[in-house]
């Protein structure tokens, strides 16, 4: 039986299934959009065939490199500020007792949970240039030089989004860290405070080195999460001023559906596809490499 099982023939019978459904409905809709990006397209039909021309033109658009850096921006806040606060988080609410534990597990959720016109509306108020939350905070301390029109200014529009896109997720990945931190055996812990280990040295030495796989898996889900960052620029800014806080989906979208130019708005799709997958490949590839067991 072990022998059937193992031969090349019945690996290939057990994942066909999954690897049809896949195809079907992951390789295949793919299909018709690269297509599409090689024509001059008004959203109809294919008026004429282009080539490579819609990427050359995309490529050359200063707006297309302002997007990738407004993306990779949000991306650079979500894993360098997002991941360590999130990993904070979750120590924090695993060092409480139960009865606090589940209301700060709750109260970290509950962004997560709100639409995310809800929180960019929330967050709107509070950069409000003239009776904003936080401009009145600068103004009471004094520090009134150091005020902005915080989603209208070319330096402060992406972090400002970026923080609130933050807000909204920190909670979650937090939650993901705490789930984890649950399957590691108490034997280490118990093991490491006899050796006279303290707590920082245990967080260090034990919880997040064991925690590896899940943190390969909220490092994949927060920078694709970022990288398919729309919904916040949508609602807060439109992607202005001008373009200055559009990113890569939004570009898409304003080139096939504002300028009604969709084989351009494809050729960007493409792309913006093939980023993703080199990136997963990367983190599939480096990080996190060895399969622990408990």
């Amino acid at each position: 039986m072990n022998k059937y099982f193992s031969t090349k023939v019945s690996i290939f019978v057990f994942a066909f299934p999954a690897l049809l459904l896949f195809t079907l409905f992951c390789v295949y809709p793919l299909l018709p959009e690269i297509w599409m990006s090689l024509h001059k397209h008004d959203g109809f039909k294919n008026l004429d065939f282009v080539g490579l021309n819609n990427y050359k033109e995309v490529m050359a658009s200063p707006s297309f490199w302002t997007a990738h850096k407004n993306t990779y921006l949000i991306v650079a806040i979500s894993l360098l500020l997002g991941l360590p606060l999130s990993m904070m988080l979750s120590l924090f609410i695993d060092a409480q007792t139960p009865k606090f534990r589940r209301f700060f597990k709750t109260v970290a959720m509950f962004p997560a949970i709100l639409s995310v016109t809800v929180v960019a509306q929330i967050w709107l108020a509070f950069y409000e240039p003239n009776w904003g939350l936080f401009n009145e905070i600068l103004h009471s301390l004094g520090l009134s030089s150091w005020t902005h029109s915080w989603l209208t200014e070319k330096k402060t529009v992406m972090p400002s989004i970026g923080v609130t896109f933050l807000w909204q997720y920190i909670g979650l990945n937090a939650l993901l860290f705490y789930t984890g931190i649950k399957t590691i055996p108490k034997s280490y812990y118990e093991a490491a405070l006899i050796d006279g280990a303290n707590y920082i040295q245990v967080c260090l030495r034990i919880t997040i080195p064991l925690l590896q796989n899940v943190i390969k898996y909220v490092l994949i889900l927060s920078t694709l999460g970022s990288m398919a960052f729309y919904s916040h620029v949508r609602v807060m800014t439109a992607g202005g001023p001008g373009d200055l806080s559009r990113t890569v989906i939004y570009q898409m979208y304003y080139t096939a559906f504002d300028t009604s130019e969709f084989g351009k708005g494809t050729a960007i799709a493409v792309i913006f596809i093939l980023e993703c997958l080199l990136i997963s490949f990367v983190i599939q590839r480096y990080v996190a490499r060895e399969k622990l067991e408990f």
